[in-house]
């Protein structure tokens, strides 16, 4: 036997042996989706997080009945049953099952649900997840699509929940809260690597309306005014930090008569309410009525009736901005029992304006009741956490009316303040009292906050503030029925690198001696 003969027998031998593997092994098909790049939930389903499998891309539980999730595929098919009033959460799971590498990164990926907006008494939702270099997955062939049950002789509708989708990312539990659109154009979560580390799930919520009419239905205008330099009304408006602003909600009802109608207002971080400065209709109301939680309740509102909430606010001073351009939308949402959410948004853009001497801010959080960082470990409730304001004159001149603040909005959603520290809650802002700092000097100024009990209606359980850096400090959540925990990887965890390496080395003998592999199905 030549030795050019000898070459190319041994490389058949190679080849049959490399084909002979795959067929045995009976995972071509998982084999071809790993070489084609990243793709999305392809493996087995499964609703316990066995290894290896995935879970149905889109679940839910009856929220107000704190439901459970699927847990199995009979059940997952049952759908869900609601009364008018009550709350679904949704669940999608997304898991890029291609093999681990900087090719099969699936870019820009989005997550979409698809939720009926008109009336019925059955809603049949689904989802899909999509990338730039991706197939599109989708609810109806991994797991299938999601039945929602509405009891009563009345049609109603499913309403997205505003400010409820949270991402779950990275296999982990801790949430971060997404920007609303998951019903409508879908999120963007970004890049999502392949592996089971990067899995991942986004939760929201949807309510069933009560005694849905379609006769009425509202309409709302959100709109600023900056008031320091007598601007109009408008959409958007520019200002300089310290400036008053003031902000107009109207809502009328159109086609029909609508009841009992709720509006709230999202104020942003940098903007902090004026006390005593609510009107409704002209009229004054003492505090905030609820509008900044719950909302305002304005009762009925006749065909073509208007009501106009207006309040002042205040734009936070220089050191918030550290020298950054920002613009900051603050949202208002209004409903009727007998209608669906509509909300209208109003911008503020502020240049940050940078003082004569440099400075510098700084955050740091500690948890005194466990005595460590407050942000490496989950803070309990009745947990105690030291935070401190740093402010340093980093330049040659000394600086005065330096003001230190503080928005806490999200901090007291999951905790109360014990000790302000000599300062002054406005609103949501903890503000302390100016001071002059000299060259190459810090000042700190300190508070307490006490973790509060929470429950599953929390928008999210991370205490996340600002000043100078980002803080988050984890809340540990109750534990409840129908927790989701992502599939973990075992000693299976062999096969997805082994398979890969017999797809390349296929492709390579294809590619180096393409004869060999036509004589070998030939043969």
């Amino acid at each position: 036997m030549s030795a050019n003969y000898m070459k190319i027998w041994n490389t058949k031998k190679i080849v049959k042996l490399t084909l002979t593997t795959v067929v045995m092994s009976g995972l071509l098909l998982a084999i071809t989706a790993i070489a084609t790049g990243p793709e999305f939930n392809i493996f087995p389903i499964s609703y316990s997080g066995e290894t290896n499998h995935d879970y149905p891309l889109l679940d839910a539980r009856n929220f107000s009945d704190n439901g459970s999730f699927s847990t199995s595929q009979t059940d997952h098919d049952n759908g869900v049953d609601l009364d008018p009033g009550e709350t679904i959460e949704f669940v999608i799971y997304y898991h890029n099952g291609a093999a681990n590498g900087d090719e099969n990164i699936a870019r820009n990926v989005r997550i979409r649900a698809n939720m009926p907006t008109e009336l019925d008494s059955i809603h049949n939702v689904s989802a899909t997840i999509l990338a730039d270099n991706a197939t599109t997955a989708n609810s109806s062939t991994k797991g299938g699509d999601v039945e929602v049950r509405i009891s009563g002789s009345e049609e109603q509708r499913l309403e997205y929940v505003i400010g409820s989708t949270r991402l779950f990312p990275n296999h982990g539990s801790a949430s971060q809260t997404l920007p609303d659109g998951i019903v409508s154009g879908g999120i963007n979560i970004g890049d999502i690597e392949a592996c089971w580390d990067f899995s991942g799930f986004v939760k929201f919520k949807a309510r069933v309306t009560e005694d849905v009419s379609e006769d009425g239905s509202l309409e709302i205008q959100k709109t600023v005014s900056n008031q320091s330099d007598s601007t109009g009304f408008r959409n958007s408006v520019d200002a300089e930090p310290s400036d008053t602003i003031e902000y107009s909600i109207e809502v009328e009802a159109v086609g029909g008569d609508v009841e009992d109608v709720l509006v709230r207002d999202i104020l942003p971080s940098g903007i902090t309410f004026i006390n005593d400065t609510l009107e409704i209709d002209g009229s004054h109301q003492s505090g905030t009525g609820g509008l900044f939680g719950s909302g305002i309740d304005v009762g009925d509102l006749q065909e073509n009736e208007t009501i106009v909430i207006r309040f002042e606010a205040k734009v936070a001073s220089d050191s918030f901005f550290d020298g950054q351009t920002r613009t900051m939308v603050n949202t208002a949402n209004a409903r009727g029992s007998n209608t669906s959410t509509v909300q209208d948004t109003a911008d503020v853009r502020v240049a940050g304006v940078v003082l004569g001497s440099s400075f510098r801010l700084s955050k740091s959080a500690y948890n005194q009741t466990q005595g460590v960082n407050a942000q490496s470990v989950i803070a309990n409730p009745g947990d105690i956490i030291n935070y401190i304001l740093t402010y340093h004159n980093t330049g040659d001149t000394t600086q005065s009316n330096v003001i230190i603040e503080d928005d806490l909005y999200d901090v007291l959603l999951l905790s109360d303040l014990i000790n302000n520290g000599g300062g002054q809650l406005s609103g949501n802002t903890l503000r302390f009292d100016s001071v002059t700092v000299s060259p190459k000097v810090s000042v700190d100024k300190t508070f307490q906050v006490r973790v509060k009990e929470v429950s599953m209606n929390q928008s999210d359980f991370v205490m996340t503030n600002f000043y100078g850096n980002q803080i988050d400090v984890q809340v540990r959540p109750p534990v409840v029925k129908g927790t989701y925990i992502a599939p973990k990887s075992g000693p299976e965890n062999w096969v997805v690198p082994v398979l890969a390496a017999i797809v390349t080395g296929a492709w390579f003998i294809r590619k180096k001696y393409p004869s060999l592999i036509t004589n070998y199905i030939k043969n």
